[in-house]
């Protein structure tokens, strides 16, 4: 099996005008749909099928 990793550059010119909250909101909200793309089931998944 064949593992790849995709490189990402988080300090784009979109990012250096956000504040550290925002920047922590944004790569998250991007580590999420990262992980549901790859059919990573999380708990916030979880809670909002019940």
């Amino acid at each position: 099996m064949i593992v790849r990793q995709l490189s990402m550059p988080l300090d784009s010119h979109k990012l250096v005008g956000l504040s550290s909250a925002q920047r922590t909101i944004v790569i998250a909200r991007l580590a999420n749909v990262l992980m549901a793309a790859a059919g990573v089931v999380t708990e916030e998944s979880r809670d909002d099928e019940q």
